[in-house]
C-alpha cells in the first residue's frame, strides 16, 4: 500500500470514529431531552391538573357552588385531553362519572351519598397521581439506562479512537522516519565513497521507488568512480613515465610539502635510492641531506647550484615553480578575478655543465 494511502486510511478511521462518537452523543442527548420533555408535558401537567381539582375540593364545602364546579370541570377537561399512560383513561372516565354525580346532588341530597361521591373523586385523583408517578419513575429508570448505555458505547468508541490514534501516531513515524534515517545513512556512506551501500525497502510504497533509485545511483557512481580512477591512474602513469625519461632531476611536492614524485635523475643526484619517498614529508629526508635542504630552501624562480658529481664540479640550473588552482569554493557570481590557492611545487635541476664549458 502506498504511503499516502496509509495516511488517508489512518486519518479516515480517526475521522469515522470521531464522527460516530459525535453522532451517538447527539442521538442520546436528543433522546434524553425528548424523555424529559415527555415527562414534563404528560405526567407533570397531569399532576398539576389533579392538584388543582383537589384544591377545589379542599377549599369548598359540599355541595359545590357553581364557580367551584366550573373550576373543577375546567381542570378535568384538561386532564381528559392529556391521557398518556395505560389505564389512565379508565380512571379519568371514573372521575368524570363521580364528579357528575357530585354535581347533580343538591342541598337536600343525602349527606352520605355526597360524601361517598367526594370520597370516590379523591380516590380517582389519587389513582391518577399514582399512575403518573409510576410513569415518571419508569421513565427516569429508562433515562438512566440510556445514560449508562450511552456511557458504555461512547467509552468504547473513545477507547477505539485512542487506540487508532495511538497506533497511527506510532506507526506513521516508523513509516516515514525509519526509511528517511536509512536513506540519510546511505547518503553518508555514498559521501564516504562507499558505493557498495544498498537500501532494501521491501514495502510497496513510495520509499521502494526511492530505494531502487538510490541503488541505481550507487551503481552508476561506482562505475563512474572506477572509470575516473582508472583514467587518473593512467594519466599518472603517463606523467611518471615522461618524468622518468627526462634527463633533468624533477621533484614534485604537494601543498603540505609532501613528496608526490621524484624521478630517477633526482634520486641519483641526491643519493636517495634506498628510501621510499612518495607521500612522505620532504623535510624528513632533507634533514640529513644538505643538497636536498638547499633545494628546498631556494625561493628564487631560477638559480644556479654547483654540485660535485664523480669528483667533478658541475653547474646546475634550479627552477622553482609554484602550482596554483582557482579557489572555486569561495567564488561569487559577481567576481571577475578568482582567488587562487597553492597546491604544490615543482623543482627542476638542469645540468648546464657542458654549456658553461663551451
Amino acid at each position: 500500500m502506498k504511503l499516502k494511502h496509509k495516511i488517508r486510511v489512518g486519518f479516515g478511521l480517526i475521522f469515522i470514529t470521531n464522527l460516530l462518537a459525535g453522532s451517538l452523543s447527539i442521538y442520546y442527548i436528543e433522546r434524553l431531552s425528548e424523555s424529559a420533555k415527555v415527562v414534563l408535558k404528560n405526567n407533570y401537567e397531569t399532576l398539576a391538573f389533579a392538584r388543582e381539582m383537589r384544591t377545589v375540593l379542599d377549599d369548598n364545602t359540599i355541595p359545590l357552588n357553581d364557580a367551584a364546579k366550573a373550576t373543577f370541570d375546567k381542570s378535568l377537561i384538561k386532564q381528559e385531553h392529556n391521557i398518556t399512560e395505560k389505564g389512565e383513561d379508565i380512571v379519568t372516565a371514573s372521575l368524570r362519572k363521580d364528579f357528575n354525580m357530585l354535581g347533580s346532588a343538591n342541598a337536600n341530597a343525602n349527606a352520605t351519598q355526597q360524601q361517598s361521591s367526594l370520597h370516590a373523586i379523591r380516590v380517582d385523583l389519587r389513582n391518577i397521581e399514582q399512575l403518573n408517578m409510576q410513569a415518571i419513575v419508569q421513565k427516569h429508570t429508562a433515562a438512566e439506562d440510556s445514560v449508562n448505555k450511552a456511557t458504555i458505547i461512547l467509552g468504547l468508541i473513545g477507547c477505539l479512537t485512542f487506540l487508532a490514534l495511538f497506533s497511527f501516531t506510532v506507526n506513521i513515524s516508523g513509516f516515514i522516519s525509519d526509511p528517511l534515517i536509512a536513506l540519510s545513512d546511505g547518503l553518508d556512506e555514498i559521501g564516504r565513497k562507499n558505493f557498495d551501500c544498498r537500501l532494501h525497502f521491501t514495502k510497496s510504497d513510495e520509499f521502494a521507488a526511492v530505494s531502487d533509485a538510490f541503488n541505481e545511483m550507487a551503481v552508476n557512481l561506482r562505475k563512474h568512480d572506477h572509470d575516473s580512477l582508472s583514467e587518473v591512474l593512467a594519466q599518472k602513469q603517463r606523467v611518471e613515465a615522461i618524468l622518468e625519461q627526462m634527463h633533468d632531476a624533477v621533484i614534485i611536492l604537494n601543498e603540505k610539502r609532501e613528496i608526490l614524485h621524484i624521478n630517477t635523475e633526482a634520486r641519483d643526484l641526491l643519493d636517495l635510492h634506498e628510501h621510499r619517498m612518495t607521500g612522505k614529508p620532504a623535510k624528513q629526508f632533507a634533514a640529513n641531506n644538505k643538497l636536498f635542504q638547499t633545494i628546498l630552501d631556494t625561493e628564487d624562480d631560477l638559480s644556479s647550484l654547483k654540485i660535485k658529481l664523480g669528483g667533478k664540479e658541475s653547474v646546475f640550473q634550479l627552477e622553482n615553480v609554484k602550482l596554483y588552482i582557482p579557489n572555486l569554493a569561495t567564488i561569487r557570481p559577481d567576481e571577475v578575478n578568482i582567488a587562487r590557492v597553492p597546491v604544490g611545487q615543482i623543482y627542476v635541476l638542469r645540468n648546464l655543465t657542458e654549456v658553461h664549458a663551451i
